[in-house]
């Protein structure tokens, strides 16, 4: 709360009525005392100086002055000093200054410190913050009544350590077992946030700032802090994790779905090797099996074997990493190689379809920041969309192109990945809702390919967009901040 001021003049007024009442008291004191009171005079500069600042003191000091020359410096009744009584005045006058001056100081030192206080109660108030003290044992010993704001009463938490008041000490206890040895340690703390309950039993997360309190010996006093309200922010994030949770989890049925379109050329794509390897170990047993076995050939088919196993395996590898459950990280990623690795998955699939597929990637891309396998799922969607758009179009046209190239926008690289196709195209009327969510053109399809491609480039910070080629079908880009 903040007290009116004054007016300046009741200042002056002030240091004039004390110097008055002193002269009268010293008067009456003379007619008793043999001696000057001088303490009273330095009293009423003291005074006048304390509650009106140094200007009034001044004053005070200077009627003062004159009042103690005339009434009690002789000559009495006049202003000019006997020769002899000239370093007494000039003493007094210099004790007098000296107790203003020292006074008007402190009382400038106390205004701060108030105007300060109340400064720094006002920013908690406004940022709904609370106050707060703990002794050597970590109880508290002071509570702002800010905290009410939660339902809580102040007096309750006197007495009481932060981790008794604390609903998550079971759950996280290595949390609370690191804050404990901050504490310990004596050692400042900042932004530590744990969970407690408010007065109608709901949970409530504060977050807490403190540092460690010594006397002038070094002695451990306690801590001092402040705390405020992160609930809504606790939330927030808690529903953020669980958003990105469920996005992951959407992003993975897509990756099935999509390996579901590829079931038949996967199949092919396996059942080739494992026919080989079929194959030659028939060989290897009648070869075997003769009076004199070519082991020549023997070893020429388990090689065969060997390598056909290989390549079955490499194809499994690739599916299961496009099915694994596992947290998006996002780390350094090769996209020239991430592609790679996805066109061996789609070849046999373009191969069904009279589909040409060729690269154009660029030599030394640099890395890109991002989860390699959402990355390849966006690539793949892609080129299934591309396949797709080019079924009944003359075999002729069947031709996809994926490219990589380095660009620079805003004065930063960016690695752009293109793939073109010459299939049916899209006009202007379905060029805007494209990465609507269930909007598809094809038969039987959810239309969340494209809708999830853009929520990941968009989580990669990059940008994923579609444009009509100037004769037949469509290219579709996204776009990634090179590391």
């Amino acid at each position: 709360m903040h007290t009116r001021k004054r007016p300046v003049i009741s200042h002056y007024g002030e240091a004039v009525l004390s110097v008055g009442a002193v002269l009268i008291i010293g008067r009456w004191l003379d007619l008793h005392l043999h001696a000057a009171p001088v303490s009273l005079f330095i009293c009423a500069v003291a005074f006048s100086a304390w509650f009106g600042g140094f200007r009034p003191g001044l004053l005070a000091t200077v009627l003062s002055v004159l009042a103690f020359k005339y009434y009690f410096v002789p000559p009495i009744y006049s202003l000019v000093p006997e020769t002899a009584e000239i370093p007494r005045l000039i003493v007094f006058s210099l004790a007098a200054l000296f107790v203003g001056s020292l006074s008007a100081r402190q009382r400038s030192v106390a205004a701060a410190l108030r105007e300060s206080e109340q400064r720094f109660r006002d920013y908690a108030e406004a940022a709904k913050a609370w106050l707060w003290e703990t002794d050597p044992d970590h109880a508290f010993t002071q509570v702002s009544e800010e905290i009410t704001t939660l339902g809580i009463d102040p007096a309750a938490l006197i007495g009481a350590r932060r981790w008794d008041i604390a609903t998550d000490v079971e759950d996280e206890p290595e949390k609370w077992r690191l804050h404990v040895a901050t504490l310990e340690a004596h050692q400042p703390f900042r932004g530590f946030v744990y969970r407690t309950a408010s007065a109608d039993g709901s949970g409530v997360y504060i977050s807490t700032s403190g540092r460690p309190l010594f006397d002038a010996g070094g002695r451990f006093l306690g801590y001092r802090g402040v705390t405020t309200d992160v609930t809504a922010a606790v939330h927030a994030d808690q529903v953020e994790k669980a958003l990105h949770q469920a996005q992951a989890e959407l992003a993975r049925v897509a990756r099935v779905t999509t390996l579901g379109e590829l079931a038949a050329s996967i199949a092919h794509e396996i059942n080739q090797p494992l026919a080989a390897i079929g194959a030659d170990a028939s060989a290897c047993l009648h070869w075997l099996a003769a009076d004199k076995p070519d082991l020549d050939s023997v070893r020429e088919a388990l090689t065969a074997i060997v390598k056909d196993g290989d390549r079955a395996g490499a194809v499994m590898s690739r599916i299961r990493a496009l099915l694994v459950h596992s947290s998006v990280v996002h780390e350094p990623c090769d996209l020239s190689g991430a592609i790679r690795e996805v066109l061996p998955l789609i070849g046999p699939e373009m191969r069904r379809h009279d589909v040409l597929l060729e690269t154009s990637l660029a030599p030394d891309l640099p890395q890109v920041m991002g989860d390699r396998i959402q990355l390849q799922q966006v690539l793949l969607n892609l080129l299934l969309n591309a396949a797709e758009a080019m079924r009944e179009v003359p075999p002729t046209r069947r031709r996809i192109v994926v490219r990589a190239t380095l660009d620079q926008h805003d004065d930063a690289p960016w690695v752009i990945v293109a793939v073109e196709d010459a299939g049916v195209g899209f006009g202007p009327d379905e060029a805007a809702r494209l990465f609507e969510a269930f909007y598809t053109t094809k038969p039987g399809g959810l239309g969340m390919g494209l809708s999830i491609s853009r929520s990941i480039i968009d989580s990669h910070k990059g940008r994923l967009w579609a444009t009509a080629n100037p004769n037949h079908g469509a290219t579709f880009q996204f776009a990634l901040p090179a590391k």
